[in-house]
């Protein structure tokens, strides 16, 4: 019987990551991409460096992970990574590698429940190294943070404090035969959208607009001619609104929580119209009028409870939504105070505090306007890094 040779799986190389989110840009819903400025930092260990205390001068001639960010679709600014060697308390050594990237990054956006919405803006690190050589986890030493202060898009969306990190292996088919499984690694920050802006301007517009059609059955049920031409009216109107508002929204093959409200506005408007058509063929006058009053009882009824239902359904919707975001933060939380102590959630909070009375003495500036933006980010680049070389320390 012949010796069968025993299965020895390759050792995994383990790469810790950590981003922190500089700067978050314009969130294109219509495009699905947004502008950002962000420092990844990658952290692995390097036997061949313990127990050295002399400078390495060359620390590209180590093992690299070979790290991209995949969902990078322009880049503004280059800057080349940069390395450093750091060594644990039992002097063990880690190589470190840092980047800083500017520019768009891809992100398929969600809208479903548009505008009452909620978007994860993700970093999608992968390697090309497959899964069974490299594995990319979150630096579970270290915490990833956002600098919610610079943010350009505040007026349409409201950028909540907490970085969520998760893994997001991706698999690619070199053949019919052949599929190679990549790591990777998804680090988000979470953004709400403002939803007043479209309830303002596209939701009770549209309301008003199909809810002056129940006011046609004011014209006696005779003058059909008159009644169509206010309903025609009226329903030429929910059109071009449609028109107008479609150019602002995101093209998506589902409809979203908005696009059913439209859509109800305009079948309303368009059943009231095609009723009026209906009513001037029955010769009775005293049974044009029984019915007439009875589909009048039947547009108010349906066009009320929808309106009752559309309401609990949004809050019901943003009851859930407030829910997850509540539960991601507290799981950031936790994290964070493991990591820098419970006096971290007390600074934090003064940081709101001081930022909210900026904003409510009206002294708070949009970052896209303010000239010291890149000094503030290399400020809190450097006090965050501080931060960490002291608590190693």
């Amino acid at each position: 019987m012949e010796d069968k040779l025993p299965n020895i799986k390759p050792k995994v190389k383990q790469v810790f990551i950590k981003v922190h989110f500089l700067k978050i840009g314009e969130i294109d819903t219509v495009k699905e991409k947004y502008t950002a400025d962000i420092f990844i930092q990658a952290r692995w260990r390097e036997k061949q460096l313990d127990h050295k205390n002399d400078y390495v001068l060359d620390l590209d001639s180590f093992w690299d992970p070979k790290l991209i960010v995949q969902n990078l679709i322009e880049q503004t600014k280059d800057d080349k990574p940069w390395k450093e060697v750091q060594y644990t308390d039992k002097k063990k050594a880690y190589i470190v590698e840092k980047r800083r990237l500017q520019g768009a990054f891809s992100e398929k956006l969600e809208l479903p429940d548009f505008p009452f919405d909620h978007q994860f803006l993700n970093v999608y690190i992968t390697s090309e190294y497959p899964q069974s050589q490299l594995e990319i986890a979150e630096d579970k030493e270290e915490i990833s943070l956002l600098n919610s202060a610079c943010f350009v898009d505040e007026q349409e969306w409201q950028l909540c404090d907490f970085v969520t990190m998760r893994k997001k292996p991706t698999r690619k088919d070199f053949s019919q035969r052949k599929r190679v499984t990549f790591p990777g690694l998804s680090a988000g920050c979470c953004a709400i959208r403002r939803w007043k802006f479209f309830v303002w301007n596209m939701v009770l517009v549209m309301g008003f607009i199909s809810s002056t059609s129940i006011a046609t059955f004011a014209v006696d049920n005779n003058l059909t001619q008159n009644r169509l031409q206010l309903s025609i009216t009226l329903m030429l109107t929910t059109v071009a609104f449609r028109i107008v508002t479609n150019q602002g929204l995101p093209k998506i093959s589902y409809n979203t929580i908005l696009d059913v409200y439209l859509l109800f506005s305009m079948l309303f408007t368009y059943t009231v119209c095609i009723w009026h058509a209906v009513i001037s063929l029955f010769s009775s006058q005293s049974y044009q009028d029984d019915l007439d009053l009875y589909v009048f009882i039947v547009m108010v009824t349906v066009f009320g409870l929808f309106q009752i239902g559309f309401v609990i359904y949004v809050i019901i919707k943003v009851f859930f939504r407030n829910r997850i975001i509540k539960e991601s933060l507290q799981q950031y939380e936790e994290h964070a105070m493991k990591v820098f102590g419970e006096s971290w959630k007390h600074q934090r909070n003064n940081k709101k505090n001081a930022l909210r009375k900026r904003k409510q003495r009206g002294r708070a500036t949009r970052p896209a306007e303010d000239e010291l933006d890149d000094e503030d980010d290399d400020e809190f680049i450097n006090t965050f890094l501080i931060s960490q070389k002291e608590r190693r320390v």
